[in-house]
């Protein structure tokens, strides 16, 4: 259908334009052009600086708590039994004194440290070395590397920083051959139950896997940058190259002057001979700090586009919009507004919008047209959704949406302890309906399955088509014994169901499998793995009956049609 609306002459939105733009003129405005260029230049500078100690606050938040997660993993490790028995064993090996038979017997404990440190080492790709130090900090043992006999870089104050900290932390460095600089890190070994040092665990990590932590600060920034540097100035990693980790030789001065005034924003020249704005912030914790920068051109290309075009459109225009003109503005900006409102709540997913029609003009047009169009999204978006999470033939829950409540359920069990239970449904002999009465006659049985579900169930319970003639259900804050209640009942109705097609009567009988969830379920595909089970017993038990499986390997019990309810 073809819509179309003639505006009459005045009231027009294009011929108003045209009659009024006879009537007044623009004057010069200079001032007022450098005014709105000096005040948007501060506005989009404010706004960038914004942006920036934002992003280095991500940095540094997102970089404190990998730190936090790799002194975490050293504290696991540093108490593993392995390592204090062992670690334990060596040095009253050393004490006691005995000749050759105890520094056989020490290496020996050394050695099972070593290859835990290996085991360690090999499944973790971001620590180089694992490492434990006697109490003066020389190796005792070492993961299993090819550089496992090269000095460990301990900061000069590791000791001091011990007394004031759990952990110590060293100065970034490079090693020969690795592309990622490294750090050291390092946690006392205590004898458990006890104050008396062993030594240290240490271990090498690369600052490589920092990256992606630091790529998340520049969320929405498309030519930000950011550059972890150590206490010097020197570049260490940058999301601007990934790839490439080798040691600077030179300082940047410009980053040192940064950290004397951090999170204040500046105007340079980096190293790539390129004009940024940035800022840069420093770790209390750690020897290093953040620099973010963003493209200068790219911040501000549209302000110095805009500034270029005052200048030249300053020297015609004649003068100020009148009285006029700012009538004609407001009544175009008034309904254009309210358009604009129901433009952004739609983009936001807001489908409830209807704008009311001020005028009769292009604007009333486009708005009736936007109200339409708002329309037809919301009625699309409904059968979409509703195709998206049904089953076409039953009307329950397809199988996609019916996993998708498995999981919601399991989630809110692991968080709330809210028990639920789980059905396996399968139609007996459903194949020898379709063989004899044909397919329409087994559609017609699995629909008529499906009403009797939908009018068994509650609104906390969920019950879908897994596939061809079998159900699931989920029983919402339902244990095991009210599921096997609620299973029988379902049973029992099927059992005295007339399934009708046609002139044609049939009796159906449906086979269940019986689970609920828990504490050793890690997730919903364990609790249908034992469901499927017992609904496979129940079968080969004769059908029509309820089979109950209580735990991953057996099924401990059953109901079938000769028992109460």
């Amino acid at each position: 259908m073809k819509n179309k609306q003639n505006i009459p002459g005045f009231r027009s939105i294009r011929n108003r334009i045209l009659f009024f733009s006879i009537l007044v003129t623009m004057i010069p405005s200079l001032g007022m052009g450098w005014f709105w260029y000096d005040l948007s230049h501060k506005a989009t500078t404010e706004k960038v600086e914004k942006n920036l100690v934002n992003a280095a606050e991500i940095a540094e938040r997102e970089t404190n708590l990998w730190f936090k997660e790799r002194n975490y993993d050293l504290r696991v490790f540093a108490n593993s039994f392995v390592v204090l028995d062992n670690l334990k064993q060596y040095l009253a090996a050393n004490e006691d004194k005995i000749p050759n038979e105890a520094t056989s017997s020490s290496s020996s404990y050394l050695r099972v440290i070593s290859t835990y440190l290996t085991l360690i080492r090999n499944q973790f790709t971001n620590y180089q070395r694992l490492l434990v130090l006697d109490s003066e900090g020389q190796i005792l043992a070492a993961s299993d590397t090819s550089d496992k006999n090269r000095p460990v870089a301990l900061p000069e104050n590791w000791k001091s920083q011990i007394d004031k900290s759990p952990f110590f932390t060293g100065e970034a460095y490079f090693i020969e051959g690795e592309p990622s600089p490294m750090i050291v890190v390092g946690v006392p070994v205590f004898l458990e139950q006890s104050s008396t040092q062993l030594g240290f665990f240490v271990m090498e990590v690369r600052l490589q896997g920092l990256l992606p932590h630091l790529k998340a600060a520049l969320s929405g920034m498309t030519t930000g940058t950011v550059i972890l540097l150590n206490r010097e100035g020197r570049s260490l990693l940058s999301t601007a190259s990934p790839e490439n980790h080798t040691e600077t030789t030179s300082t940047s001065v410009q980053g040192v002057d940064l950290f004397s005034n951090p999170h204040h924003l500046h105007d340079f020249i980096d190293d790539r001979n390129v004009r940024v704005v940035g800022l840069a912030t420093a770790f209390t914790d750690l020897p290093m700090g953040l620099l973010i920068t963003e493209n200068y051109d790219s911040v501000f290309a549209g302000l110095m586009q805009a500034r270029d075009q005052i200048v030249l459109i300053t020297f015609f225009l004649t003068i100020l919009i009148g009285s006029t003109a700012t009538l004609i503005a407001s009544q175009i900006i008034i309904p254009l507004k309210s358009l604009t409102n129901g433009v952004l709540r739609v983009a936001d997913g807001d489908l409830d919008v209807s704008v009311a029609i001020h005028r009769n003009d292009e604007l009333g047009i486009v708005t009736g047209m936007f109200n339409q169009m708002v329309c037809r999204l919301k009625e699309n978006q409904v059968a979409l959704e509703q195709l998206a999470t049904t089953d076409p033939l039953t009307g329950l829950a397809n199988r996609k949406q019916i996993m998708a409540d498995l999981a919601t359920n399991f989630a809110n069990y692991r968080r709330y302890r809210s028990e639920f239970s789980i059905l396996m449904i399968d139609i007996d002999y459903f194949k020898s309906i379709n063989d004899t009465h044909g397919h329409l006659a087994g559609d017609s049985v699995l629909i008529q399955l499906a009403r009797i579900l939908k009018d068994s169930l509650r609104i906390v319970d969920s019950a879908g088509r897994y596939g061809g003639e079998e159900f699931f259900v989920i029983l919402g804050k339902t244990d095991i014994h009210e599921g096997l209640q609620t299973a029988e009942r379902i049973r029992q109705a099927v059992d005295q169901h007339i399934f009708t097609w046609k002139e044609l009567s049939l009796h159906i009988t449906i086979s269940v499998g019986l689970t609920g969830v828990t504490e050793e379920d890690k997730d919903g595909i364990s609790m249908i793995g034992r469901a499927d089970n017992a609904l496979y017993a129940a079968k080969e038990a004769g059908r029509n009956r309820i089979f109950l499986a209580s735990d991953n390997a057996s099924i401990s019990s059953h109901v079938d049609q000769d028992e109460p309810e």
